[in-house]
């Protein structure tokens, strides 16, 4: 069924539906397994790092964790973390709803800017014997004390 308007010109029923209907989408197609780069800052040289940034935008990190010297590792939820306390320039507490961790150390205002904007993946206490010196002008936590209000017995 073909109408004309006062011009002349032809408005069939399907130039109508084409002019004014969504293309379809194309197919979804599922990208092959470990093609996403990694989205942090760690180096391959293998020196010791207190801090280990997501370099994602601010928010994609839900959690990041703390490892004492001893390899043992607390994860943290930033939903839980209540709030840190930096006194420069070598002591930084953090307050999470489990756990409150005291870091002492060089450069720690580095860290708690990065708490600040939710950057953080990783922190880390340095190990003597074991991890190589950083860089000069990295962060070092050169001490990690962890207190829970569950660790203390009941008397």
């Amino acid at each position: 069924m073909e109408t004309t308007n006062e011009t002349g010109a032809s408005t069939d029923k399907n130039e109508i539906l084409k002019k004014y209907t969504r293309q379809p989408y194309p197919t979804l197609v599922k990208p092959a397994p470990n093609t996403e780069p990694d989205e942090t800052d760690e180096n391959e040289d293998g020196r010791y790092r207190a801090l280990v940034q997501h370099m994602e935008k601010r928010g994609n990190a839900p959690r990041f964790r703390i490892i004492d010297r001893r390899g043992h590792i607390y994860g943290c939820g930033y939903a839980y973390l209540l709030g840190w306390f930096y006194t420069p320039p070598e002591t930084l507490s953090i307050q999470t709803t489990t756990h409150v961790f005291t870091l002492t150390g060089k450069g720690l205002g580095k860290i708690e800017q990065s708490l600040l904007r939710e950057k953080v993946k990783e922190l880390r206490e340095f190990h003597p014997g074991h991890d190589l010196e950083p860089e000069p002008d990295q962060p070092i936590i050169t001490a990690l004390t962890i207190s829970s209000p569950f660790d203390k017995t009941a008397e």
